[in-house]
């Protein structure tokens, strides 16, 4: 990475990471103006933990904006050479901790996430927040379980993490649906939003629980997922294991129905006819899954996305109308 300083006031000097990458909104993995916007308009509480120590990218413009909007007094920015998400929250009245395996960005806490954090940290916070750090650790389950476990009963978690077109990023890049089978009611948390963002835009994901199919995306522009949370209950000593919602419905609903019909096609048919008309009916349907997921795998999908009007609104509402 090289470090580029741009003059956005006259007055304050703020040095923007500059990727090796397109300069998008998707790339900038810190704190930035949809963060704080995110915040603003459904998350509560006063202690936040922010998962690394997030660099703050937002222009002077962008964020007294964003602050007018939702009724908060003003910030005057620090003058210094890098600026980091509690230099606008900690005047905004969060006290803001960060935690990070190592000491090189000065994050308040260190501990590496792979490993369970200190019994001190359970439900110390009322939100913890991921600005991009968890997809740069290896054990992704130990890591969110340490999230989920660090935020107070009645607080938020709160995600910006890749979604697609960002591979080599980090380790890894993330389906909606993890966190729709993960932030549930049987691990202590209820699911209130779910974003995707890609070329600026922001849409409302569904749950493929509800669509009965997989919601997927295929496109050739970055895509980065919010995510919101809120704690319920304490997160349990053993968090669950979760399937793929559509894998959970076919053993369910579909297995006893295609046991009666392959049993009844045996008694009927000779081995060879079957294996024929398997074969037919499989060239057949593999061309029209592909025609129908390229046109299902879009965000012009109604269907699977929305475009986020309030962002205040509740993702799931958004199809139970």
């Amino acid at each position: 990475m090289q470090a580029k300083v741009i003059d956005l006031t006259g007055h304050c000097r703020i040095a923007l990471w500059v990727l090796q990458c397109r300069e998008e909104d998707e790339f900038r993995m810190g704190f930035d103006i949809s963060d704080l916007k995110f915040l603003l308009s459904g998350i509560s509480g006063t202690s936040i933990c922010t998962l690394g120590h997030l660099n703050l990218f937002m222009s002077r413009s962008e964020l007294d904006r964003t602050l007018r909007e939702y009724g908060q007094p003003s910030v005057r920015l620090p003058e210094k050479a890098i600026l980091f998400a509690e230099d606008v929250l900690e005047p905004l009245g969060f006290s803001v901790d960060s935690i990070d395996a190592s000491a090189y960005e000065n994050a308040t806490i260190i501990h590496d996430l792979n490993n369970s954090v200190p019994e001190k940290l359970n439900e110390k916070f009322d939100i913890v927040w991921d600005g991009g750090t968890l997809e740069h650790v290896f054990d992704y389950p130990a890591a969110l379980t340490n999230a989920m476990r660090m935020v107070k009963v009645g607080g938020h978690l709160a995600f910006r993490t890749p979604a697609n077109n960002q591979c080599g990023h980090g380790f890894y890049q993330f389906s909606p649906e993890l966190f729709f089978r993960s932030l549930v009611p049987e691990n202590g948390f209820e699911l209130e939003r779910l974003f995707i963002a890609s070329k600026g835009r922001y849409y409302h994901v569904r749950d493929p629980a509800s669509a009965h199919c997989r919601v997927e995306l295929m496109d050739s522009a970055p895509a980065v997922l919010m995510v919101h949370a809120r704690k319920i209950a304490p997160t349990p000593k053993q968090v669950g294991v979760p399937q793929q919602s559509d894998y959970v419905e076919f053993w369910t609903q579909k297995t006893e129905c295609d046991g009666r019909l392959k049993s009844l096609l045996r008694s009927k048919l000779a081995p060879e006819s079957i294996a024929r008309i398997s074969s037919v009916l499989n060239r057949l349907r593999q061309r029209r899954v592909v025609k129908k997921w390229r046109r299902m795998s879009k965000l012009s999908n109604r269907k699977f996305y929305h475009p986020v009007g309030d962002w205040s609104q509740p993702s799931k509402t958004v199809w139970s109308k």
